[in-house]
């Protein structure tokens, strides 16, 4: 069954890269004599109903297209106009970044930003406190997560227009980011947020290396999840959802905050989940306010609320945690966090060469019933 299914994938794959190349020699033989039209219809913009812009469009303009005009493996649910040019060149797909009306823009700068936001962060934290102090780490491991997944995730949305194989690649990379950020987040909370009597404490390797085994499933089961399990995703949100509860030395100064945190966690996933609000109203959302751009900014808020509260905790509860001899090193911190992230890397690594290889294909079609073409 499961090599029938491949040939299947296979089969359909190479129909598929068969008729974009019949349609690239049409292309060709198309415009050999003139070669003016060709690029004054690559600029054009299309209509939201598929109908063709004016001639005059600016030249430096690059094109957006309805959803029936890209391939299904490009689609997004309930999302009906916006999408870039499929298969564009890495300068094409730069220069979407500034065009506002595509429905992928604003997903690139709700992670890039706050990528601003948090290098001077670190900037300003760092004369602070000595991060160079083993007690600290924790804190740097999380900069770190939070600054991975921030470029991860507006790469990928940056890059998602290129050919489908870079497509893919981009994504998985973005989903070992989370995965990065999650770890270092636990970091964090296991050393300055549980109570230093828990048993969680007390078996201190096992917790942490527990934190990481999970972390490594979850890249997996994201990663797989591109490829099967569409209707059953295991999606990057749920590594979002790891140890927020503190035990009972939680300090009051930033409980509030936690609490907070907990709540935007929740609401991301149900924007992540719901689809909600291009839901109730397709193609009213493709540009602004869709529900993945809700989504990035819960999680930016979280992070943000993360790195607020974290010093705050750390540098409270450093008394406590000596009395009870828990105190984070080398070993627990830095390495451990190199290690796992490692781990997330050659995995990652795996499938995108048996992406670029064919072995695994995307099959990913989201139905178009869910779109009344406008």
């Amino acid at each position: 069954m499961p090599s029938r299914n491949r040939k299947k994938r296979t089969k359909q794959r190479a129909e598929y890269l068969q008729k974009q190349e019949e349609n690239k020699a049409k292309a060709r033989e198309r415009y050999k004599a003139d070669p003016e039209k060709k690029k004054a219809s690559v600029l054009q913009l299309d209509h939201p109903n598929g109908m063709s812009a004016s001639k005059n469009a600016a030249p430096s303009f690059p094109s957006l297209f309805h959803r029936i005009k890209v391939p299904p493996y490009y689609r997004e649910p309930f999302i009906v106009g916006g999408y870039r040019k499929p298969n564009s060149s890495f300068s094409e797909a730069l220069a979407y970044a500034f065009v506002p009306k595509n429905n992928d823009c604003l997903n690139f700068w709700t992670h890039f930003i706050p990528l601003l936001v948090w290098i001077v962060w670190f900037w300003v934290l760092s004369h602070r406190l000595d991060l160079s102090e083993p007690y600290f780490y924790p804190l740097a491991c999380l900069w770190a997560g939070c600054c991975t997944y921030a470029v991860c995730s507006s790469g990928a949305h940056m890059l998602g227009c290129m050919r489908l194989e870079v497509r893919q690649v981009c994504f998985l990379v973005d989903y070992m980011g989370i995965s990065m950020y999650t770890f270092s987040e636990s970091l964090s909370t296991f050393f300055y947020l549980y109570p230093p009597d828990s048993l969680y404490i007390r078996y201190k390797w096992v917790t942490l290396v527990v934190f990481g085994v999970l972390c490594v499933g979850a890249t997996a089961m994201s990663g797989l999840s591109l490829f099967y399990w569409e209707r059953w995703r295991f999606d990057p949100w749920i590594r979002f959802l790891d140890c927020q509860f503190a035990g009972r030395n939680c300090t009051m100064e930033t409980h509030y905050l936690h609490l907070f945190a907990i709540n935007m966690i929740v609401l991301l996933a149900f924007f992540f989940i719901s689809k909600v609000p291009e839901r109730f109203a397709p193609g009213r959302f493709d540009a602004v306010f869709q529900s993945h751009q809700l989504f990035h900014l819960c999680a930016a808020t979280v992070s943000c609320l993360h790195m607020y509260t974290f010093p705050i905790d750390a540098v409270i509860r450093r008394e406590l945690m000596v009395t009870a001899d828990v105190m984070p090193d080398f070993n627990s911190t830095i390495l451990l966090f190199a290690v796992v992230n490692a781990c997330c890397l050659v995995l990652v690594a795996i499938m995108s060469l048996l992406v670029i290889k064919g072995t695994l294909l995307s099959h990913k079609h989201p139905p178009d019933e869910d779109v009344k073409d406008r």
